[in-house]
């Protein structure tokens, strides 16, 4: 009997791809051209508040007190607390940020109110429907500019070439699929509030802990619902796919290298959410922000360049994999196997 070897295929490696990708945006420094100017947008520009309308859901939530046990007054108090505290803050110009296809935004989490020339100009908008109708159009607008971006970006990625002829010519495409892909989001992530929100409340009214253990337990399930949807968007932009099949791809390819794209995930959040804390030291009204912002853009954008090409690298490993007619079961390992 005959015995040969079949080498497996080296897998996607997250360390190569991170590099990769943020030396294929250090030679084109001029795509953080978008997050700078968002930036830049929500730190100077007009801010669109809805105080009005946050002053009345605080005077209807007085009425919920009474009509509760006496522990559920105080998560109604601190609830009064969040959002006098955000009236100040919210900007509905935030949509700009639209995801999970946008331009990346220091800002949207910071939501400034001052800036280095003193405050931008306030208008508050009294109307819920006025309001609803400015957050879709900025968030459409934030598809259609996010569409350009990720077009951009992936190019450079992938071929260390910016194309703006080719990335116009497929914008109309990208955009559109974006744009039920974010629909698509929208009903996915509203089912899960409503479920778990019922839930929360429910057993807040009973007890107060058990609530927040809920809480807990319901974001832990929510990450684990949208962790195979990481890379929803990739396949529209990298491969042409429409938005359903995108999905799929994305949850196929998440589940064969669920290890590595845990640790290239993880890599990504810890480096985000470690770097937005040195983002955040300057105060908003100082010139230093503007550092920040820059910094903020860079890194954002590098680690869209790597995911995009970690894309690359997890469709070419699959595809291999495929053609050698190797069980899922063993599609991580790289050692060599006996046929």
């Amino acid at each position: 009997m005959n015995m040969n070897k079949i080498t497996l295929p080296e897998p996607p490696n997250v360390l190569k791809s991170i590099r990769n990708g943020f030396d294929a945006i250090t030679k084109h420094l001029i795509l953080l051209l978008f997050p700078v100017g968002l930036d830049l947008f929500l730190w100077f520009g007009p801010h669109l508040q809805i105080k009005s309308l946050i002053k009345g859901l605080i005077l209807s939530m007085n009425e919920v007190p009474g009509l509760m046990p006496a522990d559920f007054g105080e998560v109604v108090k601190a609830g009064q607390e969040i959002w006098t505290a955000a009236a100040e803050r919210i900007n509905l110009l935030i949509g700009l940020r639209s995801l999970p296809v946008g331009i990346f935004s220091l800002f949207t989490g910071i939501l400034p109110i001052e800036n280095p020339l003193g405050s931008p100009i306030f208008w508050d908008i009294s109307s819920l429907g006025t309001a609803l109708l400015i957050v879709l159009i900025a968030f459409t607008l934030g598809i259609f500019m996010g569409g350009l971006f990720f077009s951009a970006v992936r190019q450079v990625a992938l071929y260390d070439d910016l194309n703006w002829r080719n990335i116009f010519q497929d914008w109309p495409r990208v955009s559109m699929q974006s744009g039920i892909l974010s629909l698509i989001w929208i009903i996915f992530f509203m089912a899960i509030l409503v479920v778990g929100s019922c839930a929360a409340t429910g057993i807040t009214l009973f007890s107060v802990s058990l609530g927040q253990m809920v809480i807990i337990l319901f974001g832990i399930i929510s990450f684990w619902l949208i962790f195979p949807l990481i890379f929803s968007p990739h396949g529209i932009y990298s491969k042409g796919q429409k938005a359903w099949k995108s999905i799929l791809s994305s949850i196929r390819l998440t589940n064969l290298t669920f290890l590595k794209t845990s640790m290239f995930v993880l890599l990504v959040l810890l480096l985000n959410q470690g770097l937005n804390m040195l983002w955040q030291v300057p105060p908003e009204n100082s010139w230093l922000m503007l550092i920040s912002v820059i910094g903020h853009a860079f890194v954002t954008t590098g680690m869209l360049s790597a995911s995009f090409v970690y894309y690359q690298d997890m469709n070419r490993w699959s595809d291999e994999i495929q053609s050698l007619g190797l069980p899922k079961p063993i599609a991580e390992e790289r050692s060599t196997i006996e046929k």
